[in-house]
């Protein structure tokens, strides 16, 4: 695995939405019969800051140019990859088949900064879990 870029301070974070909820009543009662819930997947979110034309490739889509310089149609496909979250205490995390969504969000003033936000998906593998926490060794 390779490092992605330089993580902007305070922005790498999981989330995980409330479970989708559908209840079944009986007629005139206030409690449900049933209760069905959907759980969701948490998402990891962070920034990297002055990301390489090889980074948006691979991250944004588009292609490296002939001048070295990044070119985007907006049509290319970003494979699904595997990200490890490596974190100062507790667990890391490590997502073997994370859906990528990277965006540039740029801030092109004299005290701005250029960013490009991820959102990483766990989704289904063949073989083992989605998302998995690991213990810190030592």
């Amino acid at each position: 695995m390779n490092k992605i870029g330089k993580t902007y301070q305070d922005t790498c974070k999981i989330a995980q939405d409330a479970a989708e909820v559908t209840e079944h009543y009986e007629e005139g009662m206030a409690a449900p019969e049933v209760r069905k819930k959907k759980r969701k997947i948490p998402r990891l979110t962070f920034s990297i800051m002055d990301a390489n034309v090889d980074d948006l490739v691979s991250y944004v889509g588009g292609e490296k140019l002939e001048d070295e310089s990044w070119g985007y149609n907006g049509d290319e496909v970003v494979a699904n990859k595997a990200i490890r979250v490596i974190t100062e205490k507790g667990l890391d995390f490590d997502i073997p088949n994370g859906d990528i969504e990277a965006v540039i969000n740029a801030d092109m003033s004299s005290k701005g900064i250029f960013l490009v936000d991820f959102t990483v998906t766990p989704m289904a593998v063949s073989k083992g879990k989605a998302l998995k926490g690991v213990p810190k060794k030592g």
